[in-house]
């Protein structure tokens, strides 16, 4: 896959009133991109889950499972979910902090496994998002 070409994508809005919510955060609306940069560092990272998961990151990030914030990684929280005809599931990473644009952008996707999600769960670093 020629990440090289491919454009910024812009992946729709944040789900802030869920991740606010959830992690007790206080964040604004803004909208989610993924920078040519961003999808270059992780095909290079994950070159053969890369083109599996690409198409998939928008509705992770409209509908995630489980957020999260492991503390090792300043400015980013975790967005796990999964999509319909994937098995696993995926974690899209998102700074915290929006741009000049007010955009808050992927900062990498990858498979997590059920095993360190329950991990993660069980240290407090990942929970269930809470819906309205």
């Amino acid at each position: 896959m020629l990440v090289s070409k491919q454009p910024d994508l812009i992946l729709g809005l944040l789900p802030v009133e869920d991740i606010n919510r959830t992690l007790n955060l206080e964040l604004d609306a803004g909208l989610v991109v993924f920078s040519r940069a961003a999808q270059r560092h992780a095909a290079a990272r994950h070159p053969s889950e890369y083109p599996v998961l690409q198409p998939h990151v928008a509705a992770i990030l409209a509908a995630p499972l489980y957020l999260g914030d492991d503390f090792r990684n300043l400015g980013k929280i975790e967005l796990i979910g999964t999509a319909h005809g994937l098995t696993g599931f995926v974690l899209v990473a998102i700074t915290v902090e929006r741009d000049e644009q007010g955009h808050y952008h992927v900062a990498s996707l990858y498979p997590v496994s059920r095993g360190k999600i329950e991990s993660r769960k069980a240290k407090g670093f990942l929970r269930l998002v809470q819906k309205k």
